[in-house]
C-alpha cells in the first residue's frame, strides 16, 4: 500500500511543478534578458564602439520589450490572474524569435569588430557584446521552452 501512495505523490508533486513551469520559465526569461541588455549598455554607449544604430535598436526594442512584457505577465500571475494558453504561447515563440535575432544580430557585431582597434577597454566591451549575445540565446531557447511545456499542459 504505501507504494501506491508514494507514487501518486510524487505523480501530483510532477503534475503540480508542469503546471508551475511556464511562471518559472517567465522569471528565468526575465533574469537573462536583464542581464543581456545589462551587458551591452556600457558598449553601445561608447563613441569609438561605433555600433550600427539599426541593430542597437532591435535589440533594445526586443529585449526591453520582453523585460517589461514578462514582467507584467509575472505581476499579474503572483496576483492570481491566468493567461490564456494561446496567448502566452504566441508570446513565449515571438520572444524567441526577437531573443534569437538579438543574439546573432550581437554574435554578428563581435565578429565584425574592429580588431586593430587601439582602445583602453577593447577586450572588455569585446567580451560584454559576445556574453550578451550568448544569454540572448539562453534567452530565446528558454522562450522555446516555455512554449513547449505550455503547449503540453492541460
Amino acid at each position: 500500500m504505501p507504494d501506491k501512495s508514494v507514487r501518486s505523490n510524487v505523480r501530483s508533486r510532477i503534475k503540480n511543478f508542469a503546471s508551475e513551469a511556464p511562471f518559472f520559465c517567465k522569471v528565468i526569461e526575465l533574469i537573462l534578458c536583464v542581464i543581456a541588455v545589462g551587458l551591452i549598455v556600457d558598449p553601445f554607449n561608447n563613441l569609438q564602439m561605433k555600433p550600427d544604430v539599426n541593430h542597437a535598436g532591435l535589440i533594445h526594442v526586443s529585449m526591453c520589450g520582453y523585460i517589461l512584457i514578462n514582467a507584467i505577465i509575472i505581476l499579474c500571475y503572483l496576483l492570481g490572474e491566468r493567461q490564456p494558453k494561446r496567448m502566452s504561447i504566441i508570446f513565449a515563440v515571438v520572444g524567441a524569435i526577437l531573443c534569437c535575432a538579438s543574439g546573432v544580430v550581437l554574435i554578428y557585431d563581435w565578429s565584425k569588430l574592429q580588431q586593430d582597434m587601439i582602445y583602453k577597454y577593447w577586450d572588455q566591451y569585446s567580451n560584454q557584446v559576445v556574453a550578451s549575445g550568448v544569454f540572448a540565446l539562453l534567452a530565446s531557447v528558454v522562450f522555446l521552452i516555455e512554449a513547449f511545456v505550455t503547449r503540453k499542459s492541460e
